[in-house]
């Protein structure tokens, strides 16, 4: 064999073992490095599936967590707000206050200048608010109907000026969980029933009577009551206004002054506040916010029967499951603004 013919055998030999040891490191490699297996794939799908299933809960509790604290800052604004308003008027705490009687009331909207009762002078503050703070969006005098109850869930309207909002309708006087509430917010005024534009501007707290009307019997006036009746249901003489005092009030680290008519913090269920089961954020008359459960509030009282031992009783009628009875708790609290709803017990009004 020639010694070219060696050289190119000895080329071919060099060639192949190059071959074969970039063949077995490709194979090393494929060893070293399998593809996923079905097997493999689904079980890393079930392993992220279940750390979904465990993230999902928490972030939920974290959301509804984040939801509970916006409403507890809702409330200490308003706090605020009824501080500054106490201030900016010798006292008084905030209300309705315009009174029924011979004298035109102080607007200049000729359709709600007269008021022969207290029942229908409220009625026509709230509406006259609602004109001036949204200009140009028709609110009819006849908002609510003759028994419509303002106090309840519109009483922030007299302090918009200290809450420093430019809308009636501002969400500060709403629990984020209220949703249907956030969607008449969201909803223009123009595509609204013009009989219900009126609950654009309502708030989900609701007020104390016992900041615009008198404790109990025993003077001119006769107080609110409820008892008997239904939840939302309130006896109001024609004649009941009372102008009310922060000084008046004995235990204002103790006594209710703004909470939500429902509980809506108590893990995905909305109950009634006076539902033993409630639990939510309180507004005091000191200004602060805590977070109570109602079955630790005290009773309350009858405000026309002060003597008797026995709360008010409200009755809501559901049809076919029938009639649930709730105590009244911190909306009737015994002896009003000189009770006490959390902290001690209730004071003697004579049912000792």
């Amino acid at each position: 064999m020639s010694q070219g013919a060696k050289e190119a055998d000895a080329g071919l030999a060099s060639e192949r073992q190059i071959g074969q040891t970039i063949g077995m490191r490709i194979l090393r490699d494929r060893c070293a490095h399998p593809a996923f297996t079905l097997i493999e794939l689904l079980v890393v799908i079930a392993i992220i599936a279940l750390l979904i299933g465990i993230l999902l809960p928490a972030l939920a509790r974290a959301r509804k967590a984040a939801r509970t604290t916006l409403c507890r800052s809702n409330l200490r604004q308003i706090g605020t707000a009824a501080g500054i308003y106490t201030d900016r008027f010798a006292g008084a705490l905030p209300a309705l206050s315009w009174r029924g009687g011979p004298g035109l009331l102080p607007t200049s909207d000729v359709d709600i200048q007269t008021a022969t009762t207290d029942q229908a002078a409220v009625r026509f503050q709230a509406v006259d608010i609602m004109r001036r703070w949204e200009s140009g969006v028709l609110i009819p005098a006849t908002s609510g109907g003759s028994n419509w109850f303002p106090h309840l869930w519109f009483s922030h309207l007299v302090m918009l000026e200290e809450l420093g909002s430019l809308d009636a309708e501002s969400a500060v006087a709403v629990c984020p969980e209220d949703r249907e509430q956030l969607e008449r917010l969201e909803t223009l005024p123009e595509s609204m029933d013009h009989n219900l534009r009126f609950r654009r501007y309502e708030s989900t707290y609701e007020t104390i009577a016992q900041t615009y009307s008198v404790d109990m019997v025993g003077g001119r006036l006769e107080p609110l009551s409820q008892h008997g009746r239904s939840i939302w249901e309130f006896q109001r003489a024609q004649i009941y206004l009372a102008t009310r005092r922060a000084s008046e009030v004995v235990f204002p680290s103790g006594k209710a002054h703004m909470f939500d008519s429902f509980g809506r913090h108590n893990g995905g269920e909305v109950l009634f506040y006076a539902d033993e089961r409630a639990s939510q954020p309180i507004l005091f008359f000191d200004g602060s916010v805590r977070t109570e459960e109602t079955s630790e509030s005290n009773r309350g009282f009858r405000p026309r029967e002060p003597g008797s031992p026995e709360p008010s009783v409200m009755t809501l009628v559901t049809p076919g499951v029938g009639t649930t009875e709730y105590v009244g708790h911190h909306r009737w609290t015994r002896g009003g603004l000189r009770g006490i709803d959390w902290g001690a017990g209730e004071i003697s009004t004579g049912q000792d």
